[in-house]
């Protein structure tokens, strides 16, 4: 549980991300004896609609456009001076300007505005705690990599940004996610960067998440094109597809199985990001990081004032590996999309 004495950011809180965990951090507040936190969510205006219900009646919106924000404002809301006058405890960062695949690398460069800018108020205005939600997609390129096996891909691997469709009609409306996924590794990089400098005031915890859903985020719901129907792009047919007799194609018969390997649950999803915030990060080096190993050395996923983990469910046979999950989130996924 939450400690109630604090208040939590949330950037781009009313998408499906933020609105999950908004509903988590407060019911499950209400329902115990002490107050709830204090949970602002950060939205862009034009994603405002005043004729719906927020998350949690108890949530607090705030417009914010994250790519030019109102940098005063901004700060004002993270060092409490709006309110009880104490400094934001933690800010978990969602918001992007296309969170799909098919983003451009102008809507990847305006996410990495959206990321840099709240790192670098979280720092100035002294914020305990910042998780930034990454991608599976940092790490897509190994999709096809025979030489990965089951639980081969560590935090510590060598990024491989993208995750390109195997079917090209797939490809034209799904994208191939590098440009979302280059803005991802950029954010965590920049954490890793400002932690080691930060790390005594301001700690960063990176979560690589798989796939979570809108809504019930059931396993049968899951396809190759690795977005919700609603997002995806025009242009697909089926001229090029080799499909067998449900009409799929071969190349997103393997997808569908990368992709139902990166599920992420609701409930495992909510337990890793509850357990990032009081996680514990390093104040100073590790002194069990293997320092000889230059590669291992420069992706090491725990540092001082940075952690990062694979945020998936144990879906079986997945590439993923989720030991320092468990290890450092202390949480074990009991969901698998393939059971």
């Amino acid at each position: 549980m939450t400690d109630t004495s604090r208040t939590i950011v949330i950037t781009g809180g009313l998408g499906n991300l933020g609105s999950k965990l908004c509903r988590h951090l407060l019911s499950n507040a209400s329902s115990s004896s002490s107050p709830p936190p204090k949970v602002v969510l950060l939205e862009h205006p034009a994603f405002i609609d005043a004729s719906k219900p927020p998350p949690h009646p108890d949530a607090i919106i705030v417009p914010c456009d994250l790519g030019s924000p109102n940098y005063k404002e901004l700060e004002t809301i993270f060092s409490g001076s709006d309110g009880d006058g104490k400094v934001v405890d933690t800010v978990i960062h969602f918001s992007a300007v296309n969170p799909y695949p098919n983003a451009n690398w102008g809507e990847s460069a305006t996410s990495m505005d959206h990321t840099f800018n709240i790192f670098q108020m979280a720092v100035k205005c002294g914020v305990r705690r910042v998780i930034l939600a990454s991608s599976n997609h940092v790490m897509g390129g190994y999709k096809d990599d025979t030489s990965y096996g089951p639980s081969s891909i560590h935090p510590n691997s060598p990024p491989n940004v993208g995750t390109v469709p195997l079917d090209p009609q797939t490809l034209k409306i799904s994208g191939d996610a590098k440009a979302y996924a280059a803005a991802k590794l950029a954010g965590e990089r920049l954490a890793m960067t400002l932690g080691s400098i930060h790390g005594d005031t301001t700690s960063f915890v990176v979560l690589r998440i798989g796939w979570c859903q809108p809504g019930e985020n059931l396993p049968k719901t899951l396809s190759a094109a690795g977005s919700p129907p609603e997002f995806l792009l025009e242009g697909g047919d089926d001229e090029g597809t080799n499909n067998d007799n449900n009409g799929t194609s071969e190349g997103d018969a393997k997808d569908e199985i990368w992709f139902k390997q990166m599920w992420l649950s609701n409930r495992d999803y909510l337990q890793y990001f509850e357990a990032a915030i009081d996680l514990n990060v390093p104040t100073s080096e590790s002194e069990s990081s293997d320092t000889t190993n230059t590669q291992e050395y420069v992706h090491r996923h725990e540092r001082r004032g940075f952690v990062l983990v694979n945020a998936m469910s144990a879906n079986r046979d997945a590439k993923w590996n989720l030991d320092e999950t468990k290890r450092l989130l202390g949480v074990v996924s009991k969901d698998d999309s393939l059971a």
